[in-house]
């Protein structure tokens, strides 16, 4: 008797041949794979130690709070050569005991054992993000290449014999950018998923969209500045309570409706360089070049600024158990309260980070070479690790386990000894 995996193949092999009469596409609507938990959403995670997005949550606060990370110090507990196409410099996530990993392509590996599961190359660039799909039995991971946004098939799609890739991972393919230009391919943006809707920046664009997980339709779209030549791109939005706040290059904040994309308030703030924002409970995190910026969420007015004379051109804050963890890439790292902006305390960091946070510690790659890892509480150091290949990302932490994308590998790290 064939074994269930052979008649589903030839199932498969079925449809496939009669989507290929009918002229459709056989990779967006094969068969489906895997696991899907409809308890689960977004922020949450079917396991309580994933992390399903960059910067863990919606907020993007960079900080798990059932997480646990290696204190005194570390070393491989497996490292994964990936296929030659890989090229991983962005976060990955985790979901379920699968680590995903985009870098040129998405590359889903064993989160214990660091066992390869499947893997296609594709255009895709950004740390993915979880994104519910009714439609599907197998989750959705939301990723950005120059050319657009994209959902992919977190179950794999299909193994189909005598080909070199799965077939069913690209799901749709979801608001256009430009592409390269002339300058080569630009930097991949960020997406968030929450309440099941996917919110991101579109590559190569002033334009921030709400993006339909099951098929990539626009649900909103809202662009900043079409026609003014000295404005970026949105950073990556910070999503809470039914809004999404974005920050761009040079001077905007702005808040719009989750659900329908109108615009509730919009500031102007008087420091270049506007960062990532983060959403808490006290208000919107918003560093810039030299400072740091507390705004109220619902009209976006100043609770407080703090000065820290920083040079900030690529960093992140991370917040956690009421407490700002920022760097001024010139020489510290920060502690700032975050009901006040008083400084708690200073540590030596002297290069560009995005920080995250876990069981009482601040795990922060200076300039994607070095792991230095802090006390939360007093910024007293803990450790340091330099890997044997550069450049690291920002780290994701599970049970035990730091895990990052090493180039053309990816690594996870455990407690030495």
């Amino acid at each position: 008797m064939p074994s269930s995996r052979r008649r589903f193949l030839e199932r498969s092999g079925l449809v496939l041949s009669g989507l290929a009469l009918a002229g459709a596409s056989a990779e967006s609507i094969v068969a489906d794979t895997g696991r899907f938990d409809a308890d689960t959403d977004e922020s949450g995670a079917g396991s309580t130690h994933d992390w399903p997005m960059a910067r863990y949550d919606p907020a993007g606060t960079g900080h798990q709070p059932a997480a646990t990370g290696p204190k005194d110090g570390v070393e491989i507990a497996w490292a994964h050569d990936p296929p030659e196409w890989f090229r991983g410099t962005t976060s990955p996530v985790l979901l379920d005991g699968t680590i995903y990993a985009v870098g040129d392509g998405l590359l889903a590996l064993d989160a214990e054992t660091g066992a390869k599961r499947f893997g296609v190359p594709g255009p895709y660039r950004s740390t993915p993000a979880r994104a519910r799909a009714s439609v599907y039995t197998t989750e959705t991971l939301a990723t950005t290449a120059p050319t657009g946004v994209f959902g992919l098939n977190a179950g794999g799609g299909v193994d189909v014999p005598l080909r070199e890739r799965n077939v069913g991972i690209e799901r749709w393919g979801g608001p256009r950018g430009p592409g390269g230009g002339l300058l080569g391919p630009g930097e991949p943006t960020t997406p968030v998923a929450a309440g099941g809707t996917v919110y991101v920046p579109i590559p190569g664009t002033n334009s921030v969209a709400a993006v339909d997980p099951n098929d990539g339709s626009v649900r909103w779209r809202q662009t900043h500045h079409a026609d003014s030549p000295i404005s970026g791109p949105y950073n990556r939005p910070a999503v809470a309570d039914g809004a999404v706040f974005v920050t761009a290059w040079p001077h905007q904040a702005t808040a719009y409706d989750a659900e329908t994309g109108s615009q509730r308030w919009h500031r102007e703030i008087d420091d270049q360089m506007v960062l990532p924002p983060v959403a808490t409970d006290e208000g919107i995190v918003v560093p810039t070049r030299e400072s740091v910026h507390l705004l109220d969420a619902g009209d976006g007015h100043t609770i407080w600024k703090r000065n820290l004379d920083a040079n900030v051109t690529e960093s992140a804050p991370a917040v956690a158990d009421g407490t700002v963890f920022v760097v001024d890439e010139l020489a510290s790292i920060y502690a700032l309260d975050l009901a006040t902006g008083e400084t708690l305390w200073t540590a030596p960091f002297d290069g560009k980070t995005s920080p995250v946070v876990a069981d009482g510690v601040v795990y922060a790659v200076r300039s994607q070479f070095e792991l230095v890892a802090v006390d939360a509480a007093t910024g007293e150091k803990r450790f340091a690790y330099e890997p044997d290949q550069i450049p690291l990302s920002t780290l994701v932490v599970g049970d035990g386990v730091l895990y990052a994308a090493n180039r053309e590998r990816v690594i996870a790290l455990r407690e030495e000894g």
